[in-house]
């Protein structure tokens, strides 16, 4: 997947970015000038038709819509906590493990990210959970050691574009 920004991202935008490019297959284009049209062109041109817009609101990432071959995908709703330390995956090897049934198949869809089978114990991992103060979904990554590498990722809405009238609010 192609991740891009709004035209004038903040700089926690940014560094949002770069931190799904470090624990996911992800490439971050800065956007620029560039229009949406321009950006799946780049992407057509990184052999994926996927491209990820991270939005934000007051200067913080608040929201990514998903492209599918130029068609929205998914939206997502959500807010970032940036002081995990900073740790990489690899991307290759990275499962699933989903607490919050309603979003397993959803995120594994958007991120095309397998989920985790009772042989992988030893994989980066996406854990999606309950936040236990705030009871939102929570998306964190973690090395093969189990340490959290950041971002930690917390979801108040998540829908694929074709459930968006059917699909529950994630909260």
């Amino acid at each position: 997947m192609l991740i891009t920004t709004s035209r004038k991202p903040s700089q926690r935008t940014r560094t949002f970015c770069r931190g799904l490019e470090r624990v996911l297959k992800f490439r971050c284009v800065n956007r620029g000038k560039m229009s949406l049209r321009d950006i799946f062109l780049k992407a057509s041109e990184m052999r994926t038709n996927r491209v990820g817009v991270i939005s934000e609101k007051d200067g913080n990432p608040n929201g990514m819509e998903v492209y599918d071959d130029g068609e929205l995908f998914a939206t997502l709703k959500l807010t970032v906590d940036f002081s995990l330390p900073k740790g990489r995956v690899k991307t290759d090897e990275i499962c699933l493990r989903c607490e919050v049934g309603e979003l397993e198949e959803i995120v594994s869809k958007i991120f095309e990210i397998p989920p985790e089978t009772s042989d992988e114990s030893n994989c980066n991992r996406l854990w999606i959970k309950t936040h236990r103060r705030k009871s939102t979904p929570v998306m964190e990554f973690f090395d093969m050691d189990g340490k959290p590498t950041g971002p930690r990722i917390h979801i108040y809405e998540c829908k694929l574009q074709d459930e968006a009238d059917e699909s529950p609010k994630a909260s």
